[in-house]
C-alpha cells in the first residue's frame, strides 16, 4: 500500500513503477524499493533478493525495529489503551505488539482481500495445528 503523499501513485502503483513495468517492453522489470510500494515484492524472486540470509525471532529486541519499520512505511503509530495501531489513510491495524502490527499490515499488503475462503481455511487447518 503506498502513501500518496510523497509517492505518486496511478493503478496502485508508483508513476515510476508504472512507466517502466509497462512502457519499457524488453527491459528487465526491476522491483520498486520505495516504502510501501504496491508493485514491490510481488514475485517470490524479490522478495528472495530483498529479504537475504537472515534469521530472525519475535523477542524483545524485535519491536523498536518493528516501530521504525512500520514508520518507514509512512503508517502513523500510535498506543491506544496498550494495544499499538497503525494508519495510513482510510487503513487502520491494532495488535497487542509491533511486530503483529507489522505482520498485519504486511498481510494486508500481499493479500487482497486479506480474508481467507472456506477451502483455504480447511487446506491450511488440515496441514496445521491451529
Amino acid at each position: 500500500m503506498a502513501n500518496a503523499g510523497p509517492f505518486g501513485v496511478f493503478e496502485q502503483m508508483h508513476y515510476t513503477c508504472f512507466h517502466y513495468e509497462f512502457e519499457h517492453p524488453g527491459d528487465p522489470d526491476i522491483e520498486c524499493t520505495a516504502g510501501g510500494c504496491p508493485a514491490a515484492g510481488i514475485s517470490f524472486d524479490s522478495v528472495h533478493g530483498r529479504l537475504g540470509p537472515v534469521e530472525i525471532a519475535a523477542a524483545s529486541d524485535t519491536a523498536v525495529p518493528a516501530i521504525l519499520a512500520l514508520k518507514g512505511l509512512h503508517l502513523d503509530v500510535s498506543q491506544d489503551s496498550g494495544r499499538w495501531v497503525a494508519r495510513l489513510g482510510q487503513a487502520r491495524f491494532v495488535a497487542d505488539d509491533p511486530v503483529a502490527l507489522l505482520g498485519l499490515v504486511k498481510l494486508a499488503e500481499t493479500r487482497r482481500p486479506w480474508r481467507a475462503t472456506d477451502s483455504e481455511i480447511d487446506d491450511v487447518l488440515a496441514e496445521f495445528d491451529l
